[in-house]
């Protein structure tokens, strides 16, 4: 609940004071918790890059597409096997 504004104009500059200083003390308050807020961000963000940095390079993303057609290969049939290797080397040659 809010107070009424006093009609003393002592008392209303008191007031005035005390909530600049409110406002100010918050104001330090967030800006210290913004700062905090993105030192984590930046830790949680350098790993994440670091793993787009890996799969952006075509040797990394052609093994990791061979070893999940390998593991898929091996679950699914020799027949579903060998479209999925065929998918691959295709993707593979689409990329030179």
């Amino acid at each position: 609940m809010i107070p009424p504004i006093p009609q003393d104009p002592a008392r209303r500059s008191e007031r005035k004071e005390n909530l600049l200083l409110a406002s100010t003390l918050l104001r330090g308050q967030l800006q210290q918790d913004l700062q905090v807020l993105g030192g984590h961000a930046d830790h949680v963000a350098r790993p994440v890059m670091a793993v787009r940095r890996w799969l952006s390079d075509p040797l990394v993303l052609a093994a990791v597409n061979s070893g999940t057609a390998f593991f898929a290969a091996s679950r699914r049939g020799r027949v579903l096997g060998l479209l999925r290797w065929a998918w691959l080397a295709w993707r593979v040659w689409q990329r030179r």
